[in-house]
């Protein structure tokens, strides 16, 4: 079996012909000649067991009754501004249940920014849910963005104004896998349309919704 070394601020290369090297960028192969000192990606180390990326779910299902209550939210900002909505998803300890929290946001068609605010100690934030308003749920490549630096849950919802469509997904580390919504909720199929009536957000919607200005138009 070969060394392994870890590439740290106080690292020197041993006399090793040939050893591997972690490093910030990866694993690397570093080899030695009388010709040569070359260090080259390595793919792994021949003697250890693999490993794929994968995501252990070990939280509590998530209630579809709060994804009931995002929808009612979300069909009260689309009912006033025809556009996105977000929601933030959190757990809270003491209760040992999530809890959703809605942040001002600023919000027109397919775009919506949100206020993101330190939560209280006894409050952990889990990831977000948001709205794709009329047009079908994925994760586009501004939520990607959005949400790479946030580790948690990352649920979308679309075509909230017709047939329903949901997508759910993990990030860590800025990596993303998807999560079929029956292994995250329950019970599932959610049950839509006991959804509360989009009204009971009226408040919310007033309080923490802002439209974004409508665009200067020159002319006629």
């Amino acid at each position: 079996m070969l060394p392994i070394y870890l590439k740290d601020q106080d690292f020197t290369p041993p006399n090793d012909p040939i050893y591997y090297l972690l490093t910030q960028d990866g694993l690397f192969l570093v080899k030695s000649t009388p010709f040569f000192t070359a260090a080259v990606p390595a793919r792994g180390i021949p003697w250890l067991e693999g490993q794929e990326p994968e995501v252990r779910l070990t939280a509590p299902p998530l209630p579809g009754a709060l994804l009931l209550q995002s929808l009612a939210f979300f069909q009260a900002v689309y009912s006033r501004y025809k556009s996105e909505a977000v929601v933030l998803l959190a757990w809270r300890q003491a209760t040992r249940a999530y809890e959703l929290v809605v942040p001002h946001q600023t919000v027109g068609g397919g775009h919506c920014d949100y206020e993101v605010k330190e939560f209280p100690a006894d409050l952990t934030r889990l990831g977000t849910i948001h709205s794709h308003a009329g047009v079908e749920a994925f994760h586009s490549e501004r939520d990607e963005n959005d949400e790479r630096h946030e580790d948690g849950f990352h649920i979308t919802l679309g075509n909230i104004d017709a047939e329903l469509t949901i997508s759910c997904s993990v990030v860590v580390q800025g990596l993303r896998g998807q999560i079929p919504p029956e292994r995250l909720f329950t019970p599932y199929p959610i049950p839509w349309g006991q959804a509360p009536p989009k009204e009971d957000w009226a408040q919310e919607v007033e309080s923490k919704v802002t439209p974004l200005p409508r665009p200067i138009e020159f002319g006629t």
